[in-house]
């Protein structure tokens, strides 16, 4: 959800690691995965003040002063998934059948996909 100042985002996914397959592989993943990427948590929620902040690299929702943006945020999100029949209201989301997926808890795109 983004405002002309904030920008929030709520991270749906259960686990609270990267998922790695997203990444192509190259020396920037290399890096990464050799400073500890793969251990690196990954916030539920994420606020960033797009006037002070605007390549979001601090993130406010850990901070209480900025409990009542975070709360207005939240709002947004919820009455515009609410509005738009958003499915995630209703739990996780299937993949259709037949789908092929890379395993969420591998490293690479290239690793062989499974059904789902």
């Amino acid at each position: 959800m983004r405002t002309t100042r904030f920008n929030y985002i709520r991270n749906y996914d259960p686990r609270h690691k990267p998922v790695l397959p997203n990444c192509d592989d190259g020396p920037s993943k290399t890096l990464w995965l050799d400073s500890g990427w793969k251990d690196r948590p990954v916030a539920t929620e994420e606020l960033y003040d797009l006037v002070f902040d605007p390549k979001e690299r601090r993130n406010l929702a850990i901070d209480a002063s900025y409990g009542p943006v975070l709360n207005e945020m939240r709002g947004k999100l919820a009455s515009w998934m609410k509005n738009t029949n958003d499915p995630l209201l209703h739990g996780h989301v299937p993949l259709p059948p037949g789908a092929l997926v890379n395993d969420m808890n591998g490293v690479s795109p290239k690793e062989t996909p499974g059904r789902s």
